[in-house]
């Protein structure tokens, strides 16, 4: 049996990494820490063209009342970033069956390299948006990703952490699976997902043609 996808490309700091505990940790409580990523991510959505990364988180924490100097903070602790449960493992299965991987994340080059390590398998498209000159789900990050990589677009599946990203992926025809953690509402006029789940286990069998509530295989 054929596999459905031959390459899959993720969102990194929610779909792989669980990056709120984090945000969390540095604001000082849950709470304060939803209201600061709940603006950055507002604020990012509508920025487009690239400009600091570190600058949009800065003047989001001083937007919910939290001082500008926590972007650096957080920063400065991105090798604490961990991944979710079962991410390694399914990184690895996918790897091992010949499966190419790659990030695309909105992020600054040299954040996103920290935490594109944590995840310890090598990866043969890593994109961030400060690379592609526009953040997500700007059309400009995806297709670089999809031009460097070694098999055709429709051979490819997307793998988000926010849905915001089906903006974006529908305008490159990249198909997604919505890793939907916490739980999410999907934004009013987004595109459906062909898959969404609470959980990354599953996606080997889905990408590697084991799953028959996947899309149809070719022969």
């Amino acid at each position: 049996m054929r596999r459905a996808y031959d390459a899959v490309l993720f969102d990194l700091l929610t779909a792989l990494l669980d990056s709120w505990t984090l945000w969390n940790k540095v604001a000082g409580s849950d709470e304060a820490g939803l209201r600061w990523r709940a603006e950055y991510l507002k604020n990012t959505y509508a920025t487009g063209r690239y400009r600091s990364y570190e600058d949009l988180v800065g003047e989001a924490a001083r937007n919910v009342g939290l001082p500008f100097e926590r972007a650096a903070e957080l920063g400065a602790r991105y090798a604490e970033l961990d991944p979710w449960p079962e991410v390694r493992d399914v990184l690895q299965t996918l790897h091992d069956a010949g499966v190419a991987l790659g990030v695309v994340t909105n992020c600054s080059e040299q954040l996103g390299r920290i935490a594109a390590d944590r995840l310890g398998v090598p990866l043969t498209v890593f994109v961030t948006a400060e690379r592609a000159g526009y953040y997500k789900p700007q059309p400009q990050p995806y297709q670089l990703a999809l031009d460097e990589l070694p098999v055709p677009a429709n051979r490819c599946l997307f793998v988000a952490g926010s849905a915001y990203d089906l903006f974006g992926t529908a305008r490159v025809h990249l198909p997604i699976w919505w890793h939907n953690r916490a739980a999410m509402n999907l934004p009013e006029g987004a595109p459906a997902p062909i898959m969404v789940r609470d959980s990354l286990a599953t996606l080997p069998a889905f990408v590697l043609g084991h799953d028959l509530s996947g899309p149809p295989l070719e022969d």
